[in-house]
């Protein structure tokens, strides 16, 4: 027997038992409506914001490090937050792990971590304990819980563009309690930006920290100098003209301190000029949408549910009627088939 003619044997056959076809499509539209019903709500938590990965020229900083002497700190390194790279980041494990040890309960001091294992995991749990702020003092059974929730946050959420050309990104993280839900999104979010700005900002605050050193340094030495020769007048004051080599010191320090004040002016300067450039390198970052509590529950598709559990409770009832018939033809055609 040829395989069309076999193909329209089975054809025929399943024509023949139509309301057996029929009964599995039932049953599994059945199934759908249960595991529909049975599903537990999830909820979505969205934010939109602006994040500037935009490079500005750093050649103010680069003229005043130089002249104090620090040319190595403002050597360029590879922009890490150029392209898409910036999406990575937030799924980042060390960022993840800032997030999960940050506060979602600021009133009871509550960390995202143990907010996590309280309701995913109470059975781990409650044998594991609560969690501390330090990873290095996790005990064994906390530390394999706290691996487990690393990976389900990490893939909780999603970080999206709206569009290349734009410089708005929106984060989305899902789960079936909206608290979690809720908190992932904001703390990871808050942790990624805050690491982001510093990272991007690394090297003019070095530089505003470096001049606010040399500006404070300069300002005792002259406040010292200042008082010094404030002291060698009062001891000279009134002194016979004939005397006038006992001036010198005063001569001297007076020297000292116009030399002092020159430099703490340019150094006053060059840090206010060093300010501004870093207030002009800080990214722009701003939250445009935030989710407000309580969350409403993703509105689930169940002709979706229905249709596919049907078209399988229907497929899996033919498969096995066109087995039995092959099966039986085998039975009956032993030298044909």
């Amino acid at each position: 027997m040829s395989n069309q003619e076999q193909i329209k044997l089975i054809a025929d056959y399943l024509l023949k038992k139509w309301y057996l076809l029929l009964a599995g499509l039932i049953i599994g539209v059945l199934i759908g409506l249960v595991i529909f019903l049975r599903k537990p709500p999830v909820y979505s938590s969205s934010i939109s914001f602006v994040l500037s990965t935009d490079s500005r020229p750093n050649t103010g900083i680069v003229n005043i490090a130089s002249q104090l002497g620090f040319d190595g700190i403002t050597s360029n390194p590879d922009n890490i937050f150029s392209g898409e790279n910036i999406i990575e980041l937030f799924k980042s494990r060390k960022l993840i792990s800032a997030a999960l040890l940050s506060e979602a309960d600021t009133a009871k001091h509550v960390t995202l971590l143990n907010l996590i294992a309280q309701k995913q995991f109470p059975q781990k749990y409650a044998s594991a304990g609560s969690f501390g702020k330090n990873p290095d003092k996790f005990s064994t059974a906390q530390r394999d819980l706290y691996r487990q929730i690393i990976t389900r946050t990490g893939s909780s959420f999603t970080v999206f563009k709206k569009d290349k050309k734009l410089i708005i990104y929106i984060i989305t993280a899902t789960s079936t309690d909206p608290d979690i839900a809720y908190h992932t999104s904001k703390l990871v979010l808050d942790q990624t930006s805050r690491y982001f700005i510093e990272t991007k900002t690394k090297i003019s605050a070095t530089s505003v920290r470096l001049l606010q050193h040399e500006a404070d340094s300069l300002a005792g030495v002259l406040s010292r100098v200042y008082s010094s020769t404030a002291s060698m007048s009062d001891q000279t004051f009134n002194l016979n003209p004939a005397f006038s080599v006992q001036r010198s010191g005063m001569m001297f320090n007076q020297a000292k301190a116009a030399a002092f004040a020159a430099a703490y002016a340019e150094v006053m300067r060059n840090l206010e000029i060093a300010k501004i450039n870093l207030q002009k390198e800080t990214p722009l970052y701003r939250v445009i949408d935030d989710p407000e509590l309580p969350l409403l529950p993703i509105r689930q598709n169940l002709i979706k549910y229905l249709f596919i559990s049907s078209c399988v409770g229907l497929f899996l009832i033919a498969v096995l009627l066109s087995a039995l018939q092959l099966k039986t033809q085998h039975r009956n055609n032993p030298v044909n088939s």
